[in-house]
């Protein structure tokens, strides 16, 4: 725990891996916050720093003795995680010597551990939740897969690390320990062995133990696979270095296969923009990299890219408590120190902005939500969509002549609101038009039609009574 400072304790966002408890904590919470962590991914208790990063101590008005919460797990944990506490000398806001105490908690691997009244707790984003009983059954399911990544990699050895990946990774941890010393001591290796989770992040003889451990990028042209003399796969690359190594390389390698597009921002400003917004896709693939199921080796990472839509595929369905339905609100790791380590590369999200923002990207682009899905109920895939079609429509350039600057700042604020949502995300019928203003429908065909009158926006269908009329720019 040396290797963590004072500072880090205070002002680390709380999250997957760190929370901050007052000394007038109740015991019973602690043992509650120990098993939330140690059913997640492990992580840190600090006890006598306040939420906001002051010092309290010990020595707080109604804190508890510290003797209390040393004794908590064994008073109120039917079975206890693997863990080691710290006291550490500080000074309080009064200016007074203190301490503070510090639960370092490791990941459990084969139990789910439970309190004494057979509650079992998870840490989810920067909350502990009680589980159900149906959640604490899918949780037990997930145990299999866990146990995999700390499973030893027979016939590695040192050898097979990457020592500039190391290194890279001590600096991050802001550690000067050596090489074996260090993945012994974070869980990588044992026996003088790589885990499976120390050989994914430290070497790159990954594939020479496990071929399925790489993630491929396909680009097709058009919608639809096609095989034979109609194969249209235009663009493969492989990924099967050490994590931090292959993660980069994809990101660059992707990033040159995305198209720009033009994009109608406030003021009436063209500007041009990847055809995805960068976080979706990329917190998508590494979410798809931790949270695999290494266990299943028939099956590898996809990322596929189509004209119309981009597919990250992963083996392994969701795990423990997260759903296609919750799935922006919920977070588990199947692969605990997989997540850790990529937590401190700022990859991975300590708190609950993954997959949520994933969505808000998506809709600040004017695009699609996300589609999670379970294909047969052994993988997990997310599908991205564009807009490509109504974009290459505007790519005439007739509607940059039409919507000028000084055209966009005669119009009207619900005028503006419109004509942004027509550009960028293609059309528009009255009633979606109604919720993007926030108005009834009548006050929306109402600023539609007078779009409609300064030839800036067109009807499209029959006639007022067609189900299917919507509004479109005057690109012609």
């Amino acid at each position: 725990m040396s290797i963590f400072t004072l500072e880090y304790f205070q002002y680390e966002p709380e999250g997957n891996f760190i929370d901050r408890k007052s000394a007038r904590l109740k015991p019973k919470q602690l043992a509650e916050q120990l098993s939330a962590f140690a059913n997640a991914d492990g992580g840190k208790v600090v006890i006598g720093i306040e939420d906001d990063g002051k010092i309290t101590g010990f020595k707080a008005m109604n804190a508890q003795n510290i003797s209390v919460f040393i004794e908590a797990p064994f008073e109120y944990m039917l079975l206890q995680p693997k863990y080691e506490y710290e006291r550490i000398a500080v000074t309080n806001i009064n200016d007074e010597e203190d301490e503070i105490l510090v639960f370092t908690v490791d990941p459990a691997i084969e139990e789910i551990i439970t309190l004494k009244d057979q509650s079992v707790f998870l840490r989810i984003n920067d909350k502990s939740r009680k589980l159900t009983h149906p959640e604490i059954t899918k949780l037990e399911y997930d145990r299999g897969s866990r146990k995999f990544e700390d499973k030893i990699v027979e016939w590695s050895s040192i050898e097979d690390v990457n020592e500039d990946v190391v290194n890279e990774f001590r600096e991050k941890l802001g550690t000067t320990v050596a090489t074996e010393k260090l993945l012994h001591a974070r869980g990588y290796m044992r026996e003088g062995k790589l885990t499976v989770a120390g050989l994914l992040l430290f070497s790159d003889e990954v594939t020479t133990y496990f071929p399925s451990f790489r993630f491929r990028f396909l680009r097709y042209e058009g919608t639809n696979v096609e095989s034979g003399v109609r194969m249209n796969i235009v663009k493969e690359r492989t990924f099967d270095r050490a994590l931090p190594i292959a993660i980069r390389e994809a990101k660059a390698f992707i990033e040159t296969q995305l198209r720009d597009y033009t994009f109608l921002g406030k003021e009436g400003m063209f500007v041009t923009l990847p055809e995805y917004p960068e976080f979706s896709w990329f917190e998508g693939m590494v979410n798809a990299i931790i949270h695999r199921d290494y266990h299943n080796q028939g099956e590898h990472i996809r990322i596929r890219m189509f004209d119309d839509r981009l597919e990250i595929f992963s083996p392994g369905n969701l795990p423990a408590t997260v759903t296609v339905d919750n799935i922006q609100h919920k977070r588990y790791s199947r692969n605990p120190r997989i997540a850790a380590a990529l937590t401190q590369y700022k990859w991975v999200r300590e708190t609950n902005e993954g997959v949520g923002r994933i969505f808000q990207e998506m809709d600040d682009y004017f695009l699609e939500e996300p589609e999670y899905s379970e294909p047969n109920d052994v993988s997990v895939l997310l599908t991205l969509r564009n807009n490509i079609v109504a974009r290459k429509e505007l790519e005439t350039g007739q509607v940059k002549k039409l919507i000028t600057p000084e055209v966009f700042s005669e119009l009207y604020q619900q005028e503006e609101t419109i004509v942004r949502h027509l550009h960028n995300k293609g059309k528009l019928t009255a009633s979606q038009a109604a919720d993007v203003l926030g108005r009834s429908i009548q006050t929306a065909r109402k600023w539609l039609n007078i779009l409609v009158e300064k030839g800036i926006v067109e009807v499209n269908g029959s006639g007022p009574n067609d189900p299917q009329r919507y509004f479109t720019l005057k690109i012609k």
